[in-house]
């Protein structure tokens, strides 16, 4: 079996309702969905989804040109199954280890799919073996007047979710506040996070901890920069309060930079982010070496990543629950795939099916899109 085709997809869905966090607000979800076709037929999915710009430096219009002009046609005459090589002729052709990660993940989702077409098998089987087929979903809070934010968790609990981790701002002195009336709102038992996407300085994160240790404050969420590690490590030292590294991991090389720092507690897999499964399954292997947990980020993927953040998470007992994302329809008035993730009361279940178990909808592509794709092919 040889890559004989690759079709690029810049579609964009409108959010139900605007998201804020520290880094701003977005109202329209802009995604990258990559078709890999094969010479015996068989069609892989992927997707590049991002919220906010990060050091890594792509955006839809960046992956767009570097899948079409630059990556997509070395793909070209490959075996899908080569997926290590494939990763290496990309590395040997842009002269740097790891860089565009977010076109990676396209590539990689899309390999994976194919894959598990080819042998009649879900993902999951392919990367490990699957644990669990159901798992409980949690839900990241906007950030929200106080006056409006208790009842908003409110309706997210009695929607099901199983946890919710409240974004948080430049105001750290704010933060307070709201976390402390979703917490009465909710009770004390409800877990409830904070995550204010690097916003804070060291002694801010600190400040907050301690005003918010006797109301049940489950864990923090990449308080200060992603650069600074050792910042990092002085709260973790310093808290009684879980710390999780998000935005400072998105290599393998992160990953070890952190355990050796002892920079966190936890570190958020992100396979959008980070590469796809080829990368994220190193990222949790040094994790689980390094005694850290792992927790499971979206970057509010639409139905291919959802399905395959799913499945990275049936297949690694490391990725403790709730996830971090269910289903696009959460956030999206509408998503690309034909049947919807199977998510109901905060419960997300494992799509049924080879490869990632979903199928793209090319009405919504091209409803979505500009109507057609960008071409690879020999």
């Amino acid at each position: 079996m040889k890559i004989s085709a690759l079709e690029i997809w810049p579609v964009k869905i409108p959010y139900k309702k605007s998201y804020s966090t520290s880094r701003g607000t977005v109202s329209c979800g802009d995604r990258v969905i990559l078709k890999i076709i094969t010479d015996e037929g068989i069609i892989g999915a992927g997707e590049a989804s991002f919220i906010h710009p990060d050091r890594a430096g792509e955006t839809i219009e960046t992956v767009v040109e570097t899948l079409h002009k630059r990556l997509g046609p070395l793909l070209i005459g490959l075996d899908p199954f080569d997926v290590a090589l494939i990763m290496q002729t990309i590395d040997q052709h842009v002269g740097e280890d790891f860089a565009y990660s977010y076109s990676r993940c396209a590539i990689d989702l899309a390999l994976h799919d194919i894959m598990g077409k080819a042998l009649n098998v879900p993902v999951a089987k392919l990367i490990g073996g699957t644990i669990r087929t159901t798992m409980d979903v949690g839900r990241s809070l906007s950030i929200k007047p106080l006056n409006e934010i208790a009842a908003n968790a409110e309706r997210l609990r009695n929607m099901g979710y199983k946890g919710l981790t409240l974004k948080g701002s430049h105001d750290w002195r704010g933060d307070i506040k709201r976390f402390i009336a979703v917490r009465n709102a909710l009770g004390d038992d409800f877990p409830l996070e904070i995550d204010p996407n690097q916003a804070y300085s060291v002694k801010e994160a600190l400040r907050l901890i301690r005003a918010l240790e006797t109301y049940d404050l489950e864990n923090v969420e990449q308080p200060c920069a992603w650069w600074d590690l050792d910042g990092m490590a002085h709260i973790t030292q310093m808290s009684s309060v879980p710390i999780t590294a998000d935005e400072s991991v998105i290599s393998p090389a992160d990953a070890i930079a952190v355990v050796k720092k002892r920079a966190a507690d936890m570190i958020t897999i992100k396979l959008a982010r980070s590469g796809g499964f080829f990368y994220c399954r190193k990222v949790a292997a040094i994790a689980e070496a390094g005694g850290l947990a792992c927790n499971m980020g979206s970057k509010h993927t639409f139905g291919v990543g959802t399905a395959a953040i799913i499945h990275f998470c049936a297949a690694h007992s490391i990725v403790i629950e709730p996830l971090g994302y269910g289903s696009p329809l959460e956030r999206f008035t509408d998503d690309i795939i034909v049947d919807e993730i199977p998510f109901k009361d905060g419960i997300v279940s494992l799509p049924e099916g080879p490869g990632l178990g979903v199928t793209l909808d090319d009405a919504k592509l091209k409803k979505y899109s500009d109507g057609s794709p960008l071409v690879v092919k020999v």
